[in-house]
């Protein structure tokens, strides 16, 4: 992902309009429609998010109405059309993660930094998805993945916080067996 772009901030379209130009070539209607989504995919990837300047390029781009961009984009889950926080945190609520107290861990990020599921912190540092699946490490559950990557394990809300304070100070995460992660 492209460095994060606020909502203030002027957009440069030049990157996500030569992109379409050399690979969203739609032949007809049908194939416009088919690819939108990928065309918000590498709106997202550049920006951080699909900002409306980049909505409209797209719709433009493509001969589809605005409306038929913001349909896909408030659709899926996955696309964001608000900047994100400056880190990403993923909190696994399937079942292992549920069963160890996920739930605790949402109250907390909605109580004691106002951050909703797809929402970004008042302080603009946190951007959290709440992920109904499972990020496949069970054993460290409840777990959430920051950043895409990095995992912090067997949560409890001071744990939690603890890495909410280590991310704003800019410090790296540790798992739960103290390795890096």
């Amino acid at each position: 992902m492209a460095n994060r772009i606020d909502r203030d901030e002027k957009i440069d379209l030049t990157p996500l309009l030569e992109v379409l130009a050399n690979r969203f070539r739609p032949r007809d209607d049908q194939e416009a429609y088919e690819l939108i989504v990928g065309a918000c995919q590498e709106a997202q990837r550049l920006y951080g998010w699909v900002p409306p300047e980049a909505a409209q390029a797209i719709a433009d781009h493509l001969g589809v109405t605005i409306n038929r961009v913001y349909g896909l984009l408030t659709f899926y889950a996955d696309f964001r059309t608000e900047p994100p926080g400056k880190h990403f945190l993923w909190l696994c609520h399937g079942a292992a993660c549920y069963v160890m107290g996920s739930s605790r861990l949402i109250e907390l990020l909605r109580d004691r930094h106002q951050l909703v599921d797809h929402g970004v912190s008042p302080d603009g540092e946190l951007t959290l998805h709440v992920f109904n699946g499972c990020l496949g490490v069970c054993d460290l559950a409840p777990v959430i993945q920051v950043d895409h990557h990095e995992y912090w394990g067997r949560l409890t809300p001071e744990r939690l916080e603890a890495a909410i304070e280590a991310l704003k100070r800019g410090d790296r995460l540790e798992d739960a067996d103290g390795t890096a992660g």
